[in-house]
């Protein structure tokens, strides 16, 4: 049976941490180990943490260099067969969800991942993965619902010099350049909370634009920059545009646009 690894990353978060851990922590699965990494919180998430350290295989709180840095940490620090982030904020569907999923992953898969469940304050969907030409563009599951092989996320670790996009050239290398094993299992795995990246700017969307660039290897191209700059102006104008609308019109939309995409559903 796979020994499964969560990591949760965190930095002052205490109205969510507790939430996540216990969801982590809730789960009937035996085979776990849990760490959680935090980037040296001052409100109060470190007494939480300690709360439920005796459950913990490891945790710090300490200074780092950014997000990926601390996930990396996490990664070396990992012994189980996969890692599963599970970020502060974030959350298993439910209590069950490693004991469907985790018999279904094969010996040779290097990266699984499932269905994901959106919610924007009061309301949701669940999403299934895109088909793989939308790697072109984004990951096309949810970080939250993947399972990375410890060895390989071990030697493929996330790139620092990338603050936004790490976690997409990851898996971008694993599809095009190493070609490893994904594999899909049409089980819900998480809960994946859009409230707050509901307010993301403009600014930066930019950023992880710029990002993917050098991901692509386009940064530069000019010619072959040209349909994303297009496409991050009419970006720049939903987001104006959604500013303005209710959660449960922008679930409306969102089910819309889901159903009009070309999902992977081997």
């Amino acid at each position: 049976m796979h020994k499964i690894t969560i990591i949760t990353v965190c930095y002052n978060c205490v109205g969510e941490i507790e939430r996540t851990m216990l969801s982590v922590l809730g789960q009937t699965y035996q085979h776990i180990e849990y760490i959680v990494i935090d980037g040296g919180s001052t409100d109060g998430t470190v007494d939480v943490i300690r709360k439920y350290a005796d459950r913990l295989a490891y945790w710090v709180s300490e200074p780092d260099k950014g997000i990926y840095d601390a996930m990396n940490k996490g990664i070396m620090a990992a012994t189980g067969d996969y890692i599963n982030f599970m970020n502060a904020g974030d959350r298993f569907h439910d209590s069950s969800v490693l004991d469907s999923f985790v018999p279904n992953i094969k010996n040779d898969t290097t990266i699984a991942y499932g269905d994901w469940f959106v919610s924007l304050s009061q309301d949701g969907y669940v999403r299934k993965p895109l088909h793989w030409d939308y790697l072109k563009r984004q990951i096309p599951f949810c970080h939250q619902a993947a399972f990375f092989s410890t060895s390989y996320h071990q030697k493929h670790l996330f790139p620092l010099e990338l603050r936004l996009v790490g976690d997409y050239k990851i898996v971008y290398d694993a599809y095009f350049s190493d070609k490893v094993n994904f594999q899909y299992i049409p089980i819900i795995v998480a809960d994946y909370d859009i409230t707050l990246g509901n307010s993301a700017s403009v600014d930066s969307y930019r950023k992880s634009l710029d990002e993917k660039y050098i991901v692509w290897g386009i940064e530069n191209n000019f010619l072959k920059k040209l349909p994303h700059e297009i496409g991050c102006v009419f970006t720049a104008l939903s987001y104006q545009i959604r500013k303005r609308l209710s959660p449960s019109i922008i679930v409306k939309i969102k089910r819309l646009k889901e159903s009009m995409r070309k999902h992977n559903d081997i």
